[in-house]
């Protein structure tokens, strides 16, 4: 999913000639912390909330346009791409640019989250379980193979590395609330079950 499908236009942009009472009245409006800066339509940077406080109410967005942060991303990117980002910059929104470095839209922290939901599955019924592994014994083939031959499918697989001890943790989600029989195998196969939520418990 691109961040031009997901992009709005709805949201206000401040200009270098709007005073700071009309940006804080805008994020009061919006209910947000930040807005893009632009020049025309060119992006200029992202004008945080705190940034404004500190200034006069009459003095305009040109006092900060030599100092704002040009985070933003392409709207071509893959919308995970902006995760980090509003993790990184406690973003409320992320301005979305074309290849013209014009301010084509935002991805409000609502749309995001809506998104990544979608992404993960979390409305399609099914087991989740998490499993350990070294990274050197692991197959995503494998795991398919052991999980598919009890008539299940895996619909949705994330992985992260333990640092404390080097493993691969797998976290999978079924298309199935059952899966005693799945842990079964897993376990025959040297997968340590860390987590199992679904119908039967462990």
């Amino acid at each position: 999913m691109l961040l031009a499908s997901i992009a709005v236009n709805n949201y206000p942009m401040l200009h270098l000639e709007d005073k700071v009472s009309f940006a804080l009245q805008c994020m009061e409006d919006y209910d947000v912390f930040q807005l893009p800066l632009v020049k025309e339509d060119y992006y200029i940077g992202l004008v945080n909330k705190e940034d404004v406080l500190d200034l006069d109410e009459n003095q305009t967005m040109a006092a900060l346009a030599d100092q704002l942060s040009r985070v933003a991303l392409p709207h071509s990117a893959h919308f995970t791409a902006a995760l980090n980002l509003f993790a990184k910059h406690q973003l409320s929104l992320l301005p979305i640019l074309n290849e013209h470095q014009e301010c084509v839209g935002v991805i409000p922290q609502k749309n995001l989250n809506e998104q990544l939901a979608q992404f993960l599955g979390v409305d399609l019924p099914g087991a989740i379980i998490v499993v350990s592994i070294s990274p050197y014994q692991y197959s995503l083939a494998e795991l398919s193979r052991l999980v598919e031959t009890n008539n299940a499918q895996i619909i949705q697989l994330n992985t992260h590395f333990e640092e404390a001890n080097g493993a691969l943790v797998i976290t999978f989600k079924l298309n199935k609330e059952e899966a005693s029989a799945i842990i079964a195998t897993l376990q025959r196969y040297n997968y340590q079950v860390l987590h199992y939520f679904g119908n039967t418990p462990l």
